[in-house]
């Protein structure tokens, strides 16, 4: 047992550092699960996903499991990790019950002093997705509160992925002007694996902004330089660039260097799993959405049609509260 809970309260550190530093962006299914579940590619993909999400738990179910959750979530008698790692499995069981007050519970933990357990349990109100608008809702609460940590809204992020969340655009649009790397990136992933559409037309600003207009790889720093003039001129302007950026960034350190590698391909992963199309630049990413603008604003309409429905499920669940 001592073991089993040192390897849970282990897994919230491991987390904690590959959230952080970029090192993997996956989902959880639950706090103690195994593996990344994919997102569903098409109608026959998120039927089987529906199929997989756990029902409603009666509330005679619900308060078993939070009379059992609070009794080992005290974790009497144990102290220093053995203890946390206790905590932790108590949200991590706790979390495989879908209901309202599951939620209330984990909401409450996200406030625990403890920097591990608070982002155990955001992770852990990712696994309510039979209820993604009210675990939602209580999703962005804890990430206004602890905004200043990056370990929390990275955490966060993920559990908006699992739940499939589409009430946090102003939340997401926001992180993709985050001034840390790896919040930028993980928010940007979010939005692809939400197949929000409604970024489409923002991330191709982004792109213009970013000047991925026309992009040129040079020993993996990828530079922009266009004239459009014919010739190999601004292939060499762009190679003579990643030459001097190349410098800059051993400079600065391996972050910077990493930032300034990743992120144009980042952008232009995203635009294909909103699209389907794949992009070289921002160029042609334009040229797309001009021909394509009443096929995206129906997209859009889909999704704000999801998003109402999730808000319209979160205050109708927070009037029985």
């Amino acid at each position: 047992m001592a073991r089993r809970l040192l390897a849970t309260s282990s897994l919230f550190l491991a987390l904690g550092a590959a959230l952080v530093f970029g090192i993997v962006v996956f989902d959880v299914g639950t706090i103690g699960g195994v593996g990344a579940e994919e997102q569903p590619k098409g109608p026959a993909d998120a039927k089987k996903a529906e199929e997989k999400i756990p029902p409603l738990a009666s509330d005679e179910e619900a308060a078993e499991a939070l009379k059992i959750f609070k009794t080992e979530f005290k974790a009497k008698g144990l102290r220093g990790e053995e203890k946390v790692g206790a905590q932790a499995w108590a949200l991590t069981t706790l979390a495989k019950v879908q209901h309202p007050k599951v939620v209330d519970a984990l909401h409450k933990a996200t406030k625990n002093r403890n920097a591990d357990l608070r982002t155990g349990a955001v992770l852990a109100l990712g696994s309510q997705r039979r209820i993604p608008g009210y675990a939602g809702k209580a999703v962005l609460d804890a990430m206004k509160r602890h905004s200043k940590d990056t370990t929390f809204v990275m955490a966060s992020l993920e559990a908006i992925k699992k739940l499939r969340f589409l009430g946090a655009k102003p939340q997401l649009a926001a992180l993709i002007k985050h001034h840390e790397y790896a919040v930028v990136k993980n928010a940007l992933v979010t939005v692809a694996a939400l197949k929000d559409a409604r970024f489409i037309e923002e991330i191709v600003k982004l792109m213009k902004a970013l000047k991925l207009e026309k992009g040129a790889s040079w020993d993996g720093v990828n530079v922009t330089y266009d004239t459009g003039t014919a010739g190999d001129h601004d292939q060499k302007m762009a190679e003579k660039l990643g030459k001097a950026a190349e410098a800059k960034n051993k400079k600065k350190g391996k972050r910077s260097a990493k930032s300034m590698r990743d992120i144009g391909p980042v952008v232009l992963e995203v635009m294909f799993d909103l699209t389907g199309e794949q992009f070289s630049g921002g160029i042609e990413a334009r040229k797309w959405l001009g021909k394509n603008k009443a096929e995206v604003d129906a997209q859009v309409k889909a999704v704000e049609k999801t998003a109402a429905e999730q808000a319209q499920q979160a205050a109708e669940l927070k009037k029985k509260r």
